[in-house]
């Protein structure tokens, strides 16, 4: 057994503990917090609850594009949340004096990267950490390229800075109603709340969207139940997709969708088949609906054809009965032409190898009859071409 060297108990008591000073960086930071919170708390600088919310309320509800700015929607299990965004705690951070806010990534593994917030009252001497961590895996648990994580980060710092002012630095009920004031002037004060859901639905309908998407994508039945907060969040998913940062179709789906679920039931597809032809088929929803429609009724069985037979047979009636109303309407040249007080005189049609020598008289008596003839033929041609057209 090898020989083991133990140190004499003498030697532990012996031991010199070096105590580190602080350093610069700490004294100036200790130096910095100190001179905040008494700055903070002078009689001139301390905040008032009136000058927050009147501060607040004007800042939010600037105008209808600075409104509609303080809200954000996400969609979650068929339904789009709205709450607020982080341009509103930036609004309400300044506004609330004698603070100091900031976020920063701590942290990275292979499937997350974590966000911290940091909101300090110096008036209180209080301080606020949130910690956002985001996944940085797709579905199929690949991890994102160098240009996604960054895009995913940037997303995880602001909604850190958010958490940390809206939750726990500034109380909720004190920033709330600016919030619910500002929902108010995003979708106009100036009319009605049934006035605003006709803008709503007529402009969405003008982009091509239909009364049932609509309603789907906020999660009601009828355009009567939509809410405030439902008209916010369509406000916002228009100025997503004027932006370019959405599609209409991802919003609210494509027209065909109800018919597509239709189709699908009909056809027995399980949740994988459907999955898999919309993927195949997206962005062409109207090409997905006639194949659907293609494999339910293919052409040839169980759709009927019309024959061509009935149409034509119809025609050929339409035109008999044209030929016999025609018919009648020339009818009047053959008949009698009244004449004096309305006594009736038979009209007899000169022949064309009569000779000229006929008497003075037959020839003025003839000749009023022939000039009154071109005045009875228009007339049924007339009454004619005024039952065609009938406005």
């Amino acid at each position: 057994m090898p020989n083991e060297e133990y140190l004499p108990p003498e030697s532990e008591s012996s031991t010199e503990i070096v105590e580190s000073s602080p350093s610069t960086l700490s004294i100036l930071t200790q130096s910095e917090y100190a001179a905040m919170v008494t700055t903070a708390n002078l009689p001139a600088n301390r905040r008032k609850i009136d000058d927050f919310s009147k501060k607040l309320m004007s800042y939010a509800t600037h105008s209808q594009p600075v409104a509609l700015s303080m809200f954000y929607t996400l969609p979650r299990a068929g339904k789009q949340i709205i709450g607020p965004s982080v341009r509103y705690a930036e609004v309400v951070a300044p506004c609330w004096k004698n603070n100091s806010t900031g976020s920063r990534m701590i942290g990275s593994t292979d499937d997350t990267t974590t966000a911290q917030g940091v909101f300090i009252d110096y008036e209180c001497n209080t301080r606020n950490v949130k910690e956002i961590p985001r996944k940085i895996t797709d579905k199929n648990g690949n991890k994102f390229n160098t240009d996604m994580i960054l895009t995913t980060s940037k997303a995880a710092l602001s909604i850190a800075y958010r958490e940390a002012i809206l939750k726990g630095g500034v109380p909720m009920a004190l920033w709330s109603p600016a919030y619910e004031q500002a929902k108010l002037t995003a979708v106009g004060q100036a009319v009605s709340h049934a006035a605003r859901i006709d803008l709503a639905m007529e402009y969405l309908n003008k982009l091509g969207v239909s009364e049932w998407q609509i309603c789907n994508a906020v999660g009601v039945q009828s355009p009567k139940e939509l809410e405030v907060d439902h008209l916010v969040t369509l406000k916002t998913l228009c100025e997503e997709i004027k932006k370019g940062v959405r599609t209409i179709e991802e919003v609210f789906g494509s027209p065909f969708d109800k018919e597509i679920d239709s189709l699908f039931t009909q056809l027995g597809k399980n949740e994988t088949e459907k999955r898999l032809l919309k993927n195949s088929y997206m962005g062409r929803a109207k090409d997905l609906v006639e194949y659907l429609r293609g494999r339910v009724a293919p052409t040839g069985q169980g759709v009927p054809v019309q024959k061509a037979e009935p149409k034509q047979a119809t025609e050929k009636a339409s035109q008999a009965e044209a030929s016999t109303e025609q018919a009648k309407n020339d009818a009047p040249q053959e008949t009698e032409v009244k004449r004096g007080r309305g006594r009736p005189k038979k009209i007899d049609s000169a022949p064309e190898d009569k000779p000229d020598t006929q008497p003075e008289t037959q020839a003025q008596e003839t000749q009023p009859a022939q000039e009154e003839k071109p005045a009875q033929q228009a007339e049924p041609t007339t009454k004619q071409e005024t039952g065609k057209f009938q406005f």
